[in-house]
């Protein structure tokens, strides 16, 4: 028995272009990928990994260490051992602890002063101790006795002062939680204590 085949039409010029071209871009895109999978040595350097993205425990400890810092700094300043008016305007001033002695208001007060730190017995720490206990009790509702003493009442006021000035919470009083905290002023001129608090130095 004997088969016979169809007779196929011979494709037109233009098919055998179109077919040509199709045939050349998938050759070309197959050799593409295959010399992607094999890599070819080259002069140049590999491109860098990007830097991985800091982790949040970075930053946590970033603001670790400027706390721990803040504290450092506060804890290394004199005592305060005075106080003393600082001039706002022609009318009003603030009562603050100071440096004995000195203008200056750069010092510290914390837990344990009661009244004067280790054997340092010049100044008026008790002074200071109380100007602060005052206006925490007047300008933040604390109730705490003015006794000249610096013990864990006193320190956790303070606490919660820096709490609610998003300082470094540490309980020691120093330049930072000074410029921060509100206090009441008073007048010279007239010998009258201002009815509200504000935070003007």
């Amino acid at each position: 028995m004997a088969f016979s085949f169809p007779s196929l039409r011979k494709p037109s010029p233009r098919t055998v272009l179109i077919l040509a071209a199709v045939g050349a871009l998938s050759v070309g895109a197959v050799a593409a990928g295959a010399s992607k999978d094999q890599a070819a040595p080259s002069n140049e350097a590999p491109a860098a990994a990007p830097p991985p993205k800091q982790a949040p425990a970075v930053q946590a400890t970033t603001d670790s260490a400027r706390t721990s810092a803040d504290t450092q700094a506060a804890a290394a300043l004199p005592q305060c051992r005075a106080a003393r008016l600082v001039t706002i305007n022609s009318t009003w001033g603030i009562p603050v602890p100071s440096v004995y002695g000195s203008t200056s208001t750069n010092c510290n007060l914390m837990y344990g002063d009661d009244p004067h730190r280790g054997s340092t017995v010049y100044g008026d720490p008790d002074t200071a101790i109380r100007v602060l206990q005052r206006n925490l009790n007047y300008c933040y509702g604390s109730k705490l006795t003015v006794d000249g003493i610096y013990g864990s009442n006193t320190r956790a006021v303070v606490k919660l002062v820096q709490q609610r000035h998003k300082l470094a919470v540490d309980g020691i009083y120093g330049p930072k939680t000074r410029s921060a905290m509100n206090w009441r002023m008073y007048s010279m001129g007239t010998r009258s204590w201002s009815t509200g608090c504000y935070s003007p130095i």
